[in-house]
């Protein structure tokens, strides 16, 4: 009896090693927001702990600033505590056999082997336990390998992290100063015009396409990247695929064709538009999730806000459609295509609509 108890011990403490490495393995070395993960859920359970938290009056929304760094913490202390706890368990059956004290008795009881345990996977040593058979002084040495390998690992998964994150916030700062310190992409499309003809406006667009690909790729392999959320609504990914998205649909609804349809059917123009879909698309299957697009109820006047834009665009110098009538029907069809998920995302990152669409800030 007491042999097949010390058989569902070490499978017990096999199966935690086993479940934590791969948790391991598919966050650190094979990184995909489609996977299942003990890390994601622990992401989105700390999320919701935070958003919580931001509703009490002495703490309020400022806290949710703090969110994405607390999960790389909650992660990391996870992946050490798990494995400690995995190794124990197959140590605790052991102690005063294959691994016993230097000196006097050697104390049997679990805190003994978290003990031996985690002064093993920290790598310090053996200390005042050792083990004295071949197959434990294997087995401490394996432990103390993974230990080395998952902080190792850890590191160079935090240092991809911020990387990735400083990044992201280089390619939301330089949105929101190219369109005059705000959300409106029609002002950003005036930037580009160059000597009326839009000569730069090619390149400028794909330098733009290639950081929100490279966007969609951060997200794609750290998704914990989403859950840091800056107080200063210009750094949020809701206000980066609003600017993009409406970008590529005013150039397709409100540009005149014939003097413009070299930048109008560029392959630039076309990417921007695909990839931001792109990325929507998959924060919506990763994070959103149909209940949140269904809760998001807010319906601008899309109509207004194109009319708007041409008339800034005119005031410039830039030639539009003949048909604004037209014009606002694709621009209402364009923006249907994207606007609810990005309303949704604002919400989901506890954003008003208001600051994501803000002229200033």
């Amino acid at each position: 009896m007491d042999i097949l108890k010390d058989w569902l011990v070490y499978l017990l403490g096999v199966g935690i090693i086993t479940v934590t490495l791969a948790d391991v393995f598919m966050t650190v070395l094979f990184p995909r927001s489609s996977n299942r993960t003990l890390s994601r859920l622990l992401s989105k359970g700390t999320w919701r702990l935070f958003c919580g938290a931001s509703k009490l009056p002495v703490v309020g929304s400022g806290v949710l600033s703090y969110c994405g760094s607390a999960i790389l913490i909650v992660i990391v202390v996870f992946w050490v505590c798990a494995l400690t706890l995995g190794f124990a368990v197959l140590v605790w059956p052991t102690l005063g056999s294959g691994i016993q004290s230097s000196q006097g008795d050697t104390p049997t009881d679990f805190a003994t082997a978290l003990y031996y345990s985690g002064y093993t996977i920290t790598t310090l040593g053996i200390g005042d336990l050792v083990p004295t058979s071949t197959w434990w002084r294997m087995m401490t040495v394996l432990e103390a390998a993974l230990g080395f390998s998952v902080i190792t690992a850890t590191i160079t998964y935090l240092l991809s992290v911020y990387n990735a994150l400083t990044r992201r916030n280089a390619f939301a700062l330089s949105l929101y100063h190219r369109s005059t310190n705000g959300a409106d992409a029609v002002h950003l499309l005036v930037q580009m015009k160059g000597f009326g003809q839009f000569e730069m406006a090619t390149q400028n667009i794909s330098d733009i396409t290639r950081d929100l690909l490279f966007l969609l790729e951060s997200y794609h392999a750290y998704p914990v990247i989403h859950y840091f959320r800056f107080r200063e609504a210009k750094y949020s990914l809701a206000r980066i695929a609003l600017i993009s998205l409406d970008l590529a649909t005013l150039i397709n609804t409100a540009l005149a064709p014939k003097p413009y349809q070299p930048l109008i059917g560029s392959s630039a123009v076309t990417e921007l538009e695909n990839g931001g879909l792109n990325l929507l698309n998959q924060i919506t299957n990763s994070f959103l999730g149909q209940g949140v697009l269904e809760q998001s109820s807010c319906k601008p006047d899309w109509r207004k806000r194109y009319f708007n834009a041409i008339e800034y665009l005119q005031k410039h110098g830039i030639e539009v459609v003949d048909d604004l009538e037209s014009g606002a029907d694709q621009y209402v069809a364009y923006r249907e295509q994207w606007d609810q998920i990005v309303v949704g995302l604002a919400k989901y990152m506890k954003y008003s609509w208001h600051q994501i669409n803000s002229s200033n800030e």
